[in-house]
């Protein structure tokens, strides 16, 4: 297990050492060194969207300049149910990746549910 944090809403949520390595440092090797990024973006999130990819799953996102990209990154975690407002919840992150805005310039993101300053 690379980290075990708790996420804004209050659940425990890891990162996987064979996710990290065998899924998002192969398909995003800008990452490698920015675990505590990640982790920092799962706990103190400039914005929180509504992931179309998981039934149960949530877009992490950072305030520009945090990570590889002057964009920042984004944060998708799968939960274990879809008690994660509540903090009743558990989850895991599937994957983590610089925003780049040629290549992920319309995410499948549903609707945002959380921005800084602007409250849940």
């Amino acid at each position: 297990m690379l980290f075990t944090t708790t996420d804004f809403f209050g659940n425990s949520i890891i990162l996987k050492t064979k996710t990290w390595e065998l899924h998002i440092l192969d398909e995003h090797p800008e990452m490698a060194g920015y675990e505590k990024m990640v982790q920092g973006v799962v706990e103190q999130p400039e914005q929180i969207r509504i992931s179309t990819d998981y039934h149960s799953g949530l877009a992490f996102i950072s305030s520009p300049g945090v990570g590889p990209r002057p964009e920042g990154i984004r944060v998708l975690v799968d939960y274990a149910d879809t008690f994660y407002e509540k903090g009743a919840s558990s989850g895991v992150v599937a994957t983590a990746y610089p925003i780049d805005w040629i290549k992920y310039g319309h995410p499948k993101l549903g609707k945002t549910i959380y921005r800084r300053g602007g409250g849940k």
